[in-house]
């Protein structure tokens, strides 16, 4: 499990180098392929009553269904890679409910490192910048009443004061294992595999501009994940 690959601020860093505009914040617009079984599942998670309480303030996946698979799913990778670096307590609550034990020490380990390699994005936060992730898509690779895998496209957009706004675009591959009456994250990866890029908004002809963002003014991080 690499939580590197759940962090909207290493994301961001990696797509502003690459000439990329988004990251771990946006929710998938696309649906995966496979069988008649996991497209029902992709349409009918969020609406599925009961697949997310709230415990100790966080989302946890309590419907032990293909349908409640993908909520957990969803709800974990956005908020995750939403709060790793932008509010490491929420992170902490996260992990402490929806992990599970044997990874719940090793995944803090991570985070910590995450936010001591990218000062810049830290700082961004501490300043008032902002980060939102979102899930697109999302595609229930295998599930049984033990475990589920959950292939997420991603986006994630970060912006501050002096942080031009961009954003990035990530597959992450979530393994989930069900436990004591809820599903837990046993791995979460970026893929290796490209992600696909949605159309680049432009403003007067260019791109990458704060301008374009001007609508985003005052919005604050949603915990997103049921939605889909």
């Amino acid at each position: 499990m690499r939580e590197r690959g759940l962090s909207i601020g290493m994301l961001a860093t990696a797509a502003g180098s690459a000439a990329l505009v988004a990251l771990l914040l946006t929710l998938a617009l696309g649906r995966g392929g496979g069988g008649a079984k996991d497209a029902g599942a992709n349409a009918g998670a969020s609406a599925t009553p009961g697949a997310v309480e709230l415990v100790e303030g966080v989302p946890v996946g309590v419907l032990d269904t293909p349908a409640g698979a993908l909520a957990a799913g969803d709800n974990y990778v956005a908020l995750a890679s939403q709060t790793v670096e932008q509010d490491p307590r929420t992170f902490a609550a996260l992990v402490a409910q929806a992990w599970l034990p044997s990874s719940r020490a090793w995944a803090l380990a991570q985070a910590q490192r995450i936010r001591g390699s990218d000062l810049a994005n830290v700082r961004n936060y501490a300043q008032g910048g902002r980060g939102l992730a979102l899930v697109a898509a999302r595609r229930l690779d295998s599930y049984t009443p033990a475990g589920a895998r959950v292939t997420t496209w991603l986006g994630g957009f970060v912006w501050g004061l002096h942080l031009a706004p961009r954003q990035t675009w990530n597959l992450v591959e979530t393994v989930l294992r069900w436990q004591s009456g809820r599903w837990l994250v046993a791995s979460s990866e970026t893929s290796s595999t490209p992600a696909p890029v949605p159309a680049i908004v432009y403003l007067d002809g260019g791109n990458d501009r704060a301008g374009a963002f001007a609508r985003l003014a005052g919005m604050s991080a949603p915990l997103y994940g049921t939605g889909g």
